[in-house]
C-alpha cells in the first residue's frame, strides 16, 4: 500500500499518522494544492488497520477511488466510507461500490451519523466550498469544531483524528486563520518563487498549530519541516530541498 515514507520520517510520525485526537489543517492554493496530501492520510490510516471517513465538498467518490487505485489501494476492500457533500442527487442507479455511504444534506443529521461511526480518521476535503454556498466564516468554523468534538471523544477509546483540506486565498484567509488557532498541525502548500518545474512542484511547510501544546506524546516528538515535492501520475514524492532524487 502506498505511503509517504520521506514525509513521515521528516515529521517523526512512524506510522504516518498524527497523534490520536489531533486536528491537521491542510492549506493550498492555485499554485500548489493541498489535496495531494489526502492519499497520505488515507493510505497511512488503512495501513494501520483503522477506518477512514472522507467527507468531500470538491469531488465525487470515483475521483478518489481512481487516485487511490493508481497508488495500489482498492478502497472497496478496506474500512472506508465516503460522504458526498458535493451533489444532492439520486445515486441508486450507480453500481453499489461507487455509491456514497452517506450524503450530507442537513448538518445535525450528519453529525448524528458521524457520532455513530467507530473511531476513524475523518478527512474533510474542500471545506471552504461552504463559503461559496453562502455560509459565514463562523458557521463554517462551527462545522469544523463539531467534527473536532466528535473525533476527540472517539479518540478516548481508539485512534481517531481529523484532517481538513482548505483552499487559501483572499476570500478564505479569515477562515483559515481562525482554523489554525483550533488545529494541532498546519500543512501549508505553496509554489516556489522560481515557479514549478518537472522536478519540483512546490514546497510543503509543516508547523505546529495553536493547539499543539495539548498533545502529550513524548515518544512521538513532532518536528516542523520544510520539504519540496513532485507529483507524478501515481504518487507524490517529498524530499529535502536540493535532493529531488530521494523517492518516497
Amino acid at each position: 500500500m502506498a505511503s509517504y515514507k520521506t514525509l513521515s520520517a521528516a515529521l517523526n510520525w512512524p506510522t504516518g499518522l498524527p497523534a490520536s485526537g489531533s486536528t491537521a489543517l491542510i492549506a493550498g492554493g492555485l499554485e500548489a494544492e493541498g489535496s495531494v496530501l489526502i492519499p497520505h492520510f488515507i493510505s497511512s490510516t488503512l495501513d494501520s488497520q483503522h477506518p477512514v471517513i472522507l467527507v468531500s465538498f470538491r469531488q465525487t467518490f470515483n475521483h478518489y477511488m481512481h487516485i487511490m487505485r493508481k497508488m495500489g489501494v482498492n478502497l472497496t476492500r478496506h474500512k472506508f466510507q465516503f460522504v458526498n457533500a458535493l451533489l444532492q442527487a439520486d445515486f441508486s442507479e450507480l453500481p453499489q461500490p461507487t455509491r456514497p455511504h452517506y450524503t450530507l444534506a442537513k448538518w445535525p443529521a450528519f453529525f448524528e451519523w458521524l457520532n455513530e461511526q467507530p473511531p476513524s480518521m475523518v478527512i474533510v476535503d474542500g471545506l471552504c466550498a461552504l463559503l461559496d454556498q453562502g455560509h459565514t466564516v463562523n458557521q463554517v468554523l462551527q462545522f469544523m469544531l463539531s467534527c473536532q468534538r466528535i473525533v476527540e471523544t472517539k479518540a478516548e477509546s481508539s485512534f481517531a483524528a481529523l484532517a481538513i483540506n482548505v483552499f487559501l486565498d483572499e476570500f478564505s484567509e479569515v477562515l483559515v486563520r481562525s482554523m489554525i488557532r483550533r488545529a494541532h498541525f498546519m500543512f501549508n502548500f505553496t509554489g516556489l518563487s522560481s515557479g514549478a518545474s518537472s522536478d519540483v512542484a512546490g514546497q510543503l511547510t509543516v508547523i505546529p498549530g495553536h493547539l499543539h501544546f495539548r498533545i502529550q506524546d513524548k515518544l512521538q516528538e513532532f518536528k516542523p519541516s520544510a520539504l519540496h515535492y513532485r507529483v507524478s501520475d501515481a504518487t507524490v514524492q517529498f524530499f529535502s530541498p536540493g535532493q529531488s532524487s530521494v523517492v518516497l
